[in-house]
């Protein structure tokens, strides 16, 4: 490492702050319809399309977030109609995650807009660079999370 680098000149700063920015824009198409939904909580939602029925901790996991984060993301959606909790039947001391239809609504409704916003922000750039992109990404999160590909 060098202190003379600035986190933006490299590779994985770069990638951090196209993120930031991928966020902040689909924070914004989000808020245009629904003033309550950030994107935490649309990633919330779109895991529970993916597996309704999970446990927070198997969410928390998935959206790399803790406990605390998770509790706070379930009660507000809980608040807002957009997922209910149930009795895990295998346990007794857990609770399961369900999309509502609210919630499975509000989740179709987004996900056209989301992936035109991912895939709009990559238009233009050469298919070989996407594809290198994609195996750099990849491998990054590998070797940060090796667990996220096994859902």
């Amino acid at each position: 490492m060098t202190k003379d680098i600035k986190a933006h000149e490299t590779a994985s700063g770069l990638a951090w702050v196209a993120t930031r920015l991928l966020n902040n824009k689909i924070q914004l198409a989000i808020s245009e319809r629904y003033n309550e939904i950030n994107v935490e909580q649309l990633t919330m939602l779109m895991e529970l399309a993916y597996e309704d029925g999970i446990r927070p901790t198997t969410l928390a996991k998935r959206m790399t977030r803790s406990k605390g984060t998770i509790s706070s993301l379930i009660r507000h959606a809980t608040k807002n109609g957009y997922i209910a909790s149930a009795p895990d039947p295998a346990n007794k001391n857990a609770k399961r995650i369900h999309l509502t239809i609210k919630g499975k609504e509000v989740h179709d409704e987004l996900m056209p807009i989301l992936m035109d916003i991912l895939i709009g922000s990559t238009e233009g750039i050469d298919p070989a660079d996407l594809e290198a992109t994609q195996r750099v990404m990849t491998k990054i999160i590998k070797t940060e999370y090796p667990e996220y590909f096994e859902y």
